[in-house]
């Protein structure tokens, strides 16, 4: 007859398991992630850098692609990436153009300036 406090402990004791079981869940991703993270600094996850890309037409690109030691000029098509030549790290570095904007907000700025004035040009004809 007393059936209320059998329910009452049987949910306690559900909700104190599902409470234990996503505690474990959090714990193994939190220990994954840190796995993961450790890999990618211990393996220098930024050993080859694209340092400039030229796009020459529809899927046709000339790229500068630095790996430890070297400089590489690759030819990029729609199906193929072709050694072009290899260049001295040195020598790219001496030759460098100065550094531009470091974010993408100023670049769009002066799009959107320039496709204004682009709008005020024919709205004045």
């Amino acid at each position: 007859m007393n059936g209320t406090p059998d329910m009452l402990t049987a949910g306690l004791k559900m909700i104190a398991s599902l409470g234990v079981v996503l505690a474990v869940i959090l714990f193994l991703l939190y220990g994954i992630r840190k796995v993961a993270r450790q890999r990618m600094g211990a393996a220098g996850g930024k050993r080859i850098q694209v340092l400039e890309s030229h796009y020459m037409g529809v899927k046709k690109s000339i790229s500068l692609v630095r790996v430890p030691g070297k400089v590489l000029v690759l030819g990029i098509s729609g199906d193929r990436i072709n050694l072009l030549d290899t260049l001295d790290e040195d020598i790219v570095q001496q030759e460098a153009p100065p550094a531009g904007p470091t974010s993408f907000a100023p670049i769009l700025s002066e799009r959107l300036k320039k496709i204004g004035n682009g709008f005020k040009r024919k709205d004045a004809s």
